[in-house]
């Protein structure tokens, strides 16, 4: 690999104009163009699509030239050294940690899905508790000046709700607040912005953490009906995929709460299945169910994986964050 990141000043086939609109939209690097196909680009830009193929036949050649293992064709033991960056955050529960084999991965999207008040939230606001601590305590904070992003779709992520999980892991509230950037989409076109705007942010802000809550509400609300369903699936996976090639290009932990529809089942009266249909079950790394337990206890369900093997274990709610149950 070569010393310095290619940026978009290396593209010899464009003008000084069309980089400047690069520059405009956010795109600073070549691997940050890897977020977008062609075709985004010629909406997002006003540029043809010929200048857009042009744009990234020299991109790959380029990053294939600075990064072969990631971008060219290598040998699996060369593939395997780049896993070994894999990095894992304490989820605040023991039990949970040890069916995700060690806590929440970098380098992918984790999905948690349940119906309201299974503690989806919690355990997402526990993560930003928890990645402020060093590595030897199972944060992600190698450096003082570490972000998180929080797409909050629900409008339920507060700083009130946070000191709690902050007191608990002794972070400092003042400051912990100064490094979590909150956008609150108002609709399905806004939220996908909002993703795109985070190639920037992650890299400007040092975010190592990522919480989308919820993913799919807006896409259900803003488009409703089977004769809008191929539209709010098209979105929903263009959203999905970039958020995945984020954690990927810059091994971030990402995580993502769903809803869940009710479907019927022939032994068991009815079951809850995540939304998002088949388009997001192939393209999460990995799917939590979480479920209601007796009083503020919670059942969570690995149902799929890329490389974990189906589990259960039971977290507790606390207003603190998630932990282990005492009984």
């Amino acid at each position: 690999m070569a010393d310095k990141e290619p940026t978009i000043d290396n593209l010899t086939s464009i003008s000084s104009r069309t980089k400047k609109k690069l520059r405009d939209a956010g795109i600073f690097f070549l691997k940050d163009l890897m977020l977008f196909h062609p075709l985004r680009l010629v909406e997002m830009l006003g540029i043809s699509e010929e200048t857009a193929n042009k744009i990234y036949e020299e991109t790959l050649r380029i990053l294939e030239e600075y990064d072969r293992i990631e971008y060219g064709f290598v040998k699996l033991s060369e593939l395997e050294e780049r896993e070994k960056e894999k990095v894992f955050l304490h989820t605040g529960s023991k039990n949970l940690d040890n069916i995700l084999m060690g806590g929440w991965s970098s380098g992918e999207v984790t999905e948690l899905a349940g119906e309201y008040a299974t503690g989806k939230s919690q355990t997402c606001y526990t993560a930003i508790g928890t990645v402020f601590l060093p590595p030897e305590d199972g944060g992600l904070n190698t450096e003082e000046n570490i972000g998180v992003a929080v797409l909050d779709t629900e409008n339920t992520f507060s700083f009130q709700r946070m000191i709690p999980i902050f007191r608990r892991f002794d972070i400092d509230p003042a400051q912990a607040k100064e490094r979590i950037w909150v956008a609150r989409p108002k609709n399905t076109y806004h939220q996908l912005k909002a993703i795109e705007k985070l190639v920037k942010i992650v890299k400007d802000l040092n975010v190592r953490l990522i919480i989308v809550d919820s993913l799919t509400k807006l896409p259900r609300a803003d488009f409703t009906g089977r004769g809008q369903l191929y539209d709010r699936q098209r979105i929903i996976i263009s959203m999905i995929e970039k958020l995945r090639r984020l954690a990927l290009m810059y091994n971030l932990v990402i995580l993502v709460t769903n809803q869940v529809v009710a479907v019927p089942d022939v032994r068991f009266g009815r079951k809850y299945e995540p939304v998002g249909g088949h388009v997001l079950a192939h393209n999460v790394d990995t799917r939590l169910l979480m479920s209601r337990g007796s009083k503020n206890i919670r059942n969570v369900k690995i149902i799929d994986s890329s490389w974990l093997p189906p589990a259960e274990t039971k977290i507790a709610i606390t207003d603190a964050g998630i932990t282990d149950p005492t009984e």
